[in-house]
């Protein structure tokens, strides 16, 4: 008889913070994670960029136009999600998910990580759609957010446009 290891984590999420910017340096300096998550995955960046993001995100963050958090799996940062373009006023945002420690890619924390977007930006913002772009070769992604309701509204250029009302979830 074969046994399977299962390997349990508690997957977390917290307010995106300065503390977080060198963990930001190395996820969208790692290929494999910026595959196809960023529109240009050769650019890199560096301290001094992520430093000058930080503080945009915060007067962002202020205006209610932005909210990120940091993903931990047991208590470790292991990559960032969050909401862009917020518009209370019609009611919606741009969501996004970037893991950016290979190794817990592939393990269903996309899954936990969605859900508590989804929770967050209905529940807590009162928004009534939420927008993505994927590229269309991320397959794994792509099954991912169809699973949670999201539906293609079409493309624009190698990225798939999806959108999820809240009557849809």
């Amino acid at each position: 008889m074969a046994f399977k290891t299962i390997l349990l984590v508690m997957i977390t999420f917290r307010e995106h913070l300065r503390e977080d910017i060198p963990f930001r340096v190395k996820w969208l300096n790692n290929h494999k994670a910026v595959l196809y998550a960023i529109h240009d995955p050769e650019s890199g960046t560096t301290l001094e960029k992520q430093e000058l993001w930080f503080k945009e995100y915060e007067e962002k963050l202020k205006k209610g136009i932005k909210k990120f958090f940091t993903i931990l799996s047991d208590n470790e940062c292991i990559g960032f999600m969050g909401l862009s373009h917020i518009n209370k006023e019609v009611g919606n945002a741009k969501v996004f998910i970037l893991i950016g420690e290979d190794e817990y890619r592939g393990r269903g924390i996309g899954r936990t990580s969605m859900d508590y977007l989804i929770n967050f930006a209905f529940k807590d913002l009162g928004l009534k759609t939420l927008h993505l772009d994927v590229d269309k070769m991320n397959t794994p992604a792509i099954n991912l957010y169809e699973k949670v309701g999201f539906q293609e509204l079409g493309m624009d250029g190698k990225f798939i446009l999806m959108t999820l009302s809240k009557n849809a979830e």
